[in-house]
């Protein structure tokens, strides 16, 4: 265990879990009054030290199995019960038990999306996710809270329409959507195209409110750009084109010629 503790990616890793901590403790207002803002800020921390730790481990050679697994436990932490604890702190707990199970459910459904990932996990960087990632969904919590914030917009009024946000959130990562990542960002014409556009939103959007609300301007770009690419494969499907998939939810191409293949006698493959 003391070599675990001293390999340097492991550091970060648990510096995400501290930040991911100290955001529950702001969130629920154990040292004072509730500071939804700051708790919203440590999410964002736990986010960079999440996307540091990897580097880390490839810079320095230092990867390992047990590695791989303390991130997902981490991430459990500072994307899932934080988060989760954020949401019904800050918008739903007006709404009772339907507030408490709307939280519950959003854990609930990124521990799956994590418990399904480290399935097939073999530590390598793949430029699509199987649904919305953890992660990205812990940041998008955290970006709606810090915009609202910023912009001095008062307690929650519209505590359904954060509860409808946390569902959608929650079913996006325990679906089969196809959700790029920045390996997936290539040179090409429509990427660049693609970067430039999304930036200079979110610079408008910086600069016509609170600065803040730039990280809620990515996340939403991520998240349409995201739902855009799935229903353009479904709109590139041949006529009558029909999936063995239970939940209708495998939009991947890739994932449509395995289905065929499986169909051929004395063909195997392995689905993750």
């Amino acid at each position: 265990m003391l070599k675990h503790f001293l390999n340097p990616p492991n550091w970060f890793t648990s510096a995400s879990m501290f930040c991911g901590l100290y955001s529950i403790l702001l969130a629920t207002g154990v040292d004072g009054e509730p500071n939804f803002y700051r708790a919203a800020w440590m999410l964002v921390f736990a986010g960079v030290f999440d996307m540091l730790d990897g580097r880390v481990a490839r810079l320095t050679g230092t990867g390992s199995a047990f590695g791989i697994q303390l991130d997902s436990l981490a991430d459990v932490v500072s994307f899932g019960i934080a988060p989760a604890i954020l949401l019904y702190a800050w918008g739903l707990h007006d709404l009772g038990p339907v507030g408490l199970a709307v939280a519950f459910f959003f854990f609930l459904c990124g521990t799956f999306r994590l418990a399904r990932f480290n399935v097939g996990a073999d530590g390598s960087k793949a430029s699509h996710s199987e649904g919305l990632t953890i992660t990205m969904a812990g940041g998008t919590v955290a970006s709606l809270v810090m915009a609202h914030a910023a912009n001095d917009l008062g307690a929650v009024e519209h505590q359904g329409s954060v509860a409808l946000l946390t569902f959608a959130l929650s079913i996006l990562m325990i679906s089969r959507l196809r959700f790029f990542g920045w390996s997936a960002l290539k040179l090409q014409p429509l990427h660049v195209v693609g970067v430039a556009l999304g930036l200079a939103l979110v610079l408008v959007v910086s600069l016509r409110f609170r600065w803040a609300s730039a990280f809620l301007a990515f996340a939403g770009i991520y998240l349409t750009a995201g739902v855009f690419e799935n229903l353009m494969a479904v709109l590139r499907r041949e006529p009558g084109a029909h999936t063995e998939d239970p939940l209708g939810l495998d939009l991947s191409e890739d994932d449509l010629d395995e289905v065929e293949l499986a169909r051929v006698p004395g063909r195997h493959h392995d689905r993750r």
